[in-house]
């Protein structure tokens, strides 16, 4: 493997050491949820953020060849739910568990619809606008409908490591 000293490009990544950086950018644990015939539906995502204020927009991305997606373009709609860090363990519950029992035991409501972590420490419902196939993964652009915040602790993931981020003390009395 070789760089380019003028502009620092080297001329091919292998996968483990782009995986292995890319840990190191800090990201909010969400789960992103649907409604389909059978029930509730959902898996963790990580790669989310706000694409415009103006009407309020964010993108989530998602694996093609997952179930949640096919699920987010059958209903339409979809919620993000940022994970609190008392929701830890739904992080690898919503990657990898059976997609069948993943919302075993886990308090959710129905917003309009669309199913919601009841202790999420943000909750944003969207309308899906687009979806745009990028690689192996499917962007979804969602306008928001409804949002949620809740003040504690948020979980996120660093190096592969679910962390806690506390709120500064003048935000944890509001």
């Amino acid at each position: 493997m070789t760089t380019d000293l003028r502009t620092g490009v080297l001329d091919a990544v292998d996968e483990t050491s782009y995986r292995r950086t890319m840990s190191r950018f800090p990201s909010c644990v969400t789960v992103i949820t649907a409604a389909t015939p059978a029930g509730a539906t959902g898996c963790t995502a990580t790669s989310v953020m706000s694409l415009s204020l103006r009407p309020p927009t964010l993108v989530v991305s998602l694996r093609s060849a997952g179930r949640t997606l096919g699920d987010v373009l059958s209903a339409g709609e979809f919620a993000v739910n940022v994970l609190s860090w008392n929701q830890r363990e739904l992080c690898r519950r919503f990657a990898a568990g059976d997609p069948r029992h993943r919302f075993d035991g886990v308090p959710y409501s129905l917003w309009d619809g669309v199913p919601v972590l009841d202790d999420a420490s943000a909750t944003v419902v969207c309308r899906l606008a687009e979806a745009v196939p990028a690689l192996d993964h499917t962007l979804l652009m969602g306008t928001v409908r409804l949002t949620r915040t809740r003040v504690d602790t948020p979980l996120v993931l660093l190096d592969g490591v679910g962390h806690a981020v506390a709120a500064p003390p003048e935000l944890r009395s509001a």
